[in-house]
């Protein structure tokens, strides 16, 4: 009787073991889209004051926001979203990976955007852009689990 009773408790703990080592998608989309807001507001942050405040042309700060922020995602994606996949070091190779898996997101993005606007009439603009930020994301992300942050084997 104890070993049977035993079982099921064996068999909850290896899986949540099995878990905390290799998480789930849906927990690595949880983690990667905690990482892209994080980003998000670092980009802005960073736009405010070098475009707003400092008078930054609005298209050099974007492209400056985004090397800048696009470096903050890939390290915090690295050692922490896909943490479990690699060897938990920041790699060169996997840094010029992740900057085109981010740049196809951002063009999924604009893609999206331009296509709702030409579509649709929307209230404010800010409904398509999150709407293709949403897109983006998950080719982003798709990208990255599958090419930048392989598994190890």
């Amino acid at each position: 009787g104890t070993a049977l009773a035993y079982t099921p408790l064996m068999k909850s703990i290896r899986l949540i073991a099995r878990l905390v080592r290799r998480p789930p998608a849906s927990v690595e989309l949880v983690r990667f889209a905690i990482v892209g807001g994080l980003g998000t507001a670092t980009n802005l942050a960073l736009f405010f004051v070098g475009v707003d405040l400092g008078g930054m042309p609005p298209l050099v700060g974007t492209v400056v926001c985004f090397a800048v922020t696009v470096s903050q995602n890939y390290a915090l994606n690295e050692l922490w979203t896909f943490a479990t996949r690699g060897d938990g070091k920041l790699a060169w190779v996997r840094y010029w990976k992740f900057i085109v898996a981010s740049l196809v997101g951002l063009a999924v993005n604009v893609v999206v955007l331009v296509a709702l606007i030409r579509t649709f009439s929307f209230p404010l603009l800010v409904i398509p852009q999150a709407l293709g930020i949403s897109a983006g994301m998950v080719v982003n992300f798709v990208a990255s689990r599958q090419m930048v942050f392989q598994r190890s084997r």
